[in-house]
């Protein structure tokens, strides 16, 4: 039968170890046969006691009853905390969820607000916008472009007109495809170099892409795009310098990282930037100093200023993010200097599509694309000559395949 340890023995130890063996062996037990009132002790000496009885911490053992209480007292204390522990458990799941649940009326609250904001209130800013007649691509047949329902293409032009100038003499200083992906929940910019050598089917000839206005004015710019690359153009918004400052200033301006080249360039040039001084570092941009800067160009190439147009506008749009009824201010700011080929109703839709893919991600690319381009000589200019067909299949799956995760790993790989 099994014995105390030597090294003494802790009652605590037994009474927490249930799988032990607590019977005392016949040769020590010493009170066998007496009944609790005849236990004495059989040594005058404490000492003695605790020599002959290896591990005794004193007078008193717990009885069995004691031990039992004390294991069943122990048990209801373990399943208390597991009680406890469990309740907290549920409750911080139901918090988690409560939470997430939030998170999502949140949002959904923040794109009703602005559905309701740019639809429900609309007809105000929409009775100030200047309307053209939408005139159909008779150069490439609708079903040879790409098209999609969850996608809507704007394209977003800006000139540098002047009062009572031609739409045909009117150059485009800028060319961005903003594309909705209601799929993919995101915004997709894509910047066309204005240097671009493609066919232009108005003008039967080959020619700088922002040149496609020379015969039929903006829709000329659209049909190019379309002939070339494929995709389909619901539509174009035209602005003008004046429009895209009072934007800015809505806003509140705008927070860009000039650097002192950038600086320098628009500071030393008065007559070429409307006498606008900027400082190299992060600063707020008014609408006049955001115009600037995005109209930079002699310090480098084509590729970088369109890099800062789309720059500025991620950070209008990222400032409508932050608070979505700043849009109704900007559209009310800016719709007299607008004109499009869309009707109202289709404004509508379009307003409708940006107040749901706002609130995701938004992204940039240009045309044309990283390796399938080369400059040349065209006449006597400089132009930026391209693979068509490279850009076209890059072009289409950029707006209408991509997702926002794919575009995101792609953009930290860049980063690396």
């Amino acid at each position: 039968m099994p014995r105390f340890d030597n090294e003494g023995f802790n009652p605590q130890r037994r009474i927490n170890n249930d799988s032990r063996d607590r019977s005392v062996p016949e040769d020590e037990n010493y009170y066998r046969g007496a009944t609790p009132d005849e236990y004495v002790p059989m040594h005058s000496s404490s000492a003695e006691i605790r020599d002959n009885q290896p591990g005794y911490g004193g007078n008193n053992y717990p009885t069995e009853e004691e031990l039992r209480e004390q294991r069943e007292r122990e048990e209801y204390l373990k399943m208390r905390a597991d009680q406890r522990a469990q309740r907290k458990q549920e409750s911080q799941a139901k918090k988690k969820i409560s939470n997430k649940k939030k998170r999502k009326v949140t949002v959904l609250a923040v794109i009703l607000a602005v559905i309701l904001i740019l639809v429900g209130m609309v007809e105000g800013v929409l009775a100030k916008m200047n309307y053209d007649e939408h005139l159909d691509n008779k150069y490439v047949a609708a079903a040879d472009l790409k098209d999609s329902g969850s996608v809507k293409n704007i394209l977003l032009l800006g000139v540098d007109a002047r009062k009572n100038q031609k739409k045909e003499t009117s150059r485009p200083d800028t060319m961005m495809l903003i594309s909705l992906d209601m799929k993919h929940h995101c915004i997709k910019m894509t910047s066309f170099l204005r240097d671009t050598w493609v066919y232009v089917p108005s003008l039967e000839k080959e020619q700088r892409l922002n040149a496609s206005t020379g015969k039929t004015g903006y829709s000329g710019v659209v049909d190019a795009i379309e002939y070339n690359f494929g995709v389909d153009v619901d539509g174009y918004i035209v602005t003008n310098f004046e429009m895209f400052q009072s934007l800015v200033d809505s806003v509140g301006g705008v927070e860009i990282k000039v650097t002192k080249k950038e600086a320098k360039e628009v500071t030393s040039h008065k007559g070429r930037y409307g006498n606008v001084k900027l400082k190299a570092g992060r600063r707020t941009l008014n609408g006049k100093q955001a115009l600037a800067y995005c109209r930079i160009r002699k310090i480098d190439t084509d590729f970088n200023r369109t890099q800062r147009q789309r720059t500025v506008m991620t950070a209008i749009l990222n400032k409508a993010k932050k608070n979505p009824f700043k849009l109704y201010k900007m559209a009310n700011a800016s719709a007299e200097y607008i004109e499009t080929d869309l009707t109202k109703a289709q404004l509508k839709g379009v307003a409708a599509m940006a107040g749901f893919c706002i609130s995701g991600d938004m992204f940039q690319e240009k045309v044309p694309f990283e390796g399938t381009w080369e400059y040349a000589n065209k006449g006597g200019a400089s132009v930026i000559a391209i693979d068509i067909d490279k850009n076209k299949e890059k072009l289409i799956e950029y707006i209408y395949t991509k997702t926002a995760k794919q575009l995101k790993a792609e953009q930290e790989q860049e980063k690396k």
